[in-house]
């Protein structure tokens, strides 16, 4: 079998769409007239409907004839929600409801094609890399080409109508994917339980948390305080987040290969120092220059962070069970930790200004360093070839 590089369409209608929600969402919700408390309510929403909505879509996904088909249902909900959004107004709680819908078939669609594509790929000893740098580039042209679309403002619905429409490629990008079920049988003991027993599986996810955490406050709040500082605009913030995604190749390139060198562990505590340092520019500056530069340090998280738990966990875990494992992953990690960022972070904005709350991401990232290093540094690889692991 040849290398399945039409994988990645699926990835890039995915993370296309991702770069015109995640990326420009906020500030639909900041020209629909919500302030500080309520846009970061709006995109907490997101995450903590994840937490409920992911276990039952990765119990869908294990017993599934066809995950792919349950990807088409999840972009078929998601586009409808979304298109509400303008009957809501400026009424929060209206709009909170539709968030709410939306989040429920969204946030499941990325951890359930990984597992797709994961265990495709290791059917044949592939490596995933290539696959995922292809939405890394469609997220980071799309970022780019969508800030020009809403710049200067007055066009904030257009953020509704291109997730709608990029939503309805994603569905249609499902038929390149392999149309495998789950491995789970009816009748099967298996479940989520057998995950929470796996004890290097949940130190992963408590180290995930705090990271993930910072990057729900960056997600949810970064692009408001960008364009707010002198010189700042939705253009350049297009460039911010190129620059972000372009910055993940590196990692994507050589990502198996670091993998079974170094194990998730010590490439999340990598992570970590990255991060660490990216918040604390973010917060010790308004400029827009130092801003921007400061994207290339997005290489050394969300996209460590992600590939290295993900791949743990398809090599680890129950065949039966590696949707639900990848789900579980979306549930702390960016799920209840980005509730906490986007929620809490919001209420700091108001207090202390989105900027200086930076700090307090930079102190959790730094102290997530410091408190696991000692445990993973002296440990072997966790690679998924250590009998240990298993």
């Amino acid at each position: 079998m040849g290398y399945p590089l039409r994988y990645g369409l699926f990835m890039a209608a995915y993370y296309i769409t991702n770069a015109v929600y995640q990326g420009y969402i906020t500030l639909y919700f900041k020209g629909a007239g919500m302030n500080e408390a309520q846009r970061g309510a709006l995109i907490a929403a997101v995450s903590l409907v994840s937490v409920f909505a992911q276990p039952f879509w990765g119990a869908v996904g294990d017993r599934s004839k066809s995950r792919a088909r349950t990807i088409r249902l999840q972009c078929l909900g998601a586009a409808v929600s979304v298109l509400l959004f303008p009957l809501a107004g400026s009424q929060f709680w209206i709009l909170l409801a539709f968030t709410c819908a939306f989040s429920a078939f969204y946030t499941s669609i990325q951890p359930m094609g990984d597992s797709v594509i994961l265990e495709s790929l290791q059917q044949h000893n592939q490596p995933f890399g290539p696959i995922r740098w292809c939405g890394c580039v469609s997220f980071a042209v799309a970022s780019m080409l969508f800030g020009y679309l809403v710049n200067g403002g007055g066009r904030e619905h257009w953020i509704l109508w291109a997730t709608t429409g990029l939503l309805a490629a994603t569905c249609l990008s499902t038929w390149i994917l392999p149309q495998t079920g789950g491995a789970q049988k009816a009748g099967s003991k298996l479940s989520m339980l057998t995950l929470l027993k796996n004890r290097e599986l949940m130190l992963l996810i408590a180290l995930t948390m705090p990271l993930q955490l910072t990057m729900g406050y960056f997600y949810g709040f970064f692009s408001t305080h960008f364009t707010s500082l002198p010189g700042g605009s939705e253009s350049l913030l297009g460039w911010c987040y190129l620059i972000s995604a372009l910055s993940e190749t590196p990692f994507l390139l050589f990502s198996d290969k670091l993998f079974r060198k170094f194990g998730a562990g010590r490439l999340m505590l990598a992570s970590a120092a990255l991060l660490t340092l990216r918040w604390v520019l973010l917060a010790a500056t308004q400029s827009v220059p130092i801003n921007m530069v400061s994207q290339v340090l997005h290489g050394g998280g969300f996209i460590v962070i992600t590939v290295s738990t993900a791949k743990y966990i398809s090599l680890t875990v129950p065949a039966g069970l590696r949707s639900s494992g990848q789900m579980l992953l979306a549930v702390t990690g960016f799920g209840i930790a980005r509730v906490a960022g986007n929620f809490l972070g919001g209420l700091a904005a108001m207090r202390v200004g989105e900027g200086a709350v930076f700090w307090f991401c930079a102190a959790l990232t730094l102290l997530a360093l410091i408190g696991f290093a000692p445990y993973y540094l002296k440990k072997p690889p966790l690679n998924g070839e250590n009998a240990a692991e298993q």
